[in-house]
């Protein structure tokens, strides 16, 4: 997730993108970590805080392949315009 990135480029600390929300900081740790599994809601929250969308908050896979982390399908992404 690009959650740190984004932050950083918006000049706030992960700190205040927890007060932004009304949530523990170590709560929005927990979620953003590699080994944190957020929810659709948080995820909404933490784009809405940072005035981004939900997709912005993560990585484009170079390969436009992902890898489900539940079952190990590939999955191959395609992108249009809206």
């Amino acid at each position: 997730m690009r959650v740190k990135d984004i932050c950083k480029i918006k000049g706030i600390t992960l700190k205040q993108l927890a007060e932004r929300m009304g949530v523990p900081p170590e709560s929005l740790s927990r979620a953003i970590s590699d080994k944190g599994n957020p929810t659709h809601s948080t995820m909404q929250q933490i784009a809405s805080a940072l005035e981004v969308e939900v997709p912005e908050l993560f990585d484009r896979p170079a390969t436009g392949t992902i890898t489900c982390p539940n079952c190990g399908t590939e999955i191959k992404l395609t992108a249009e315009k809206v």
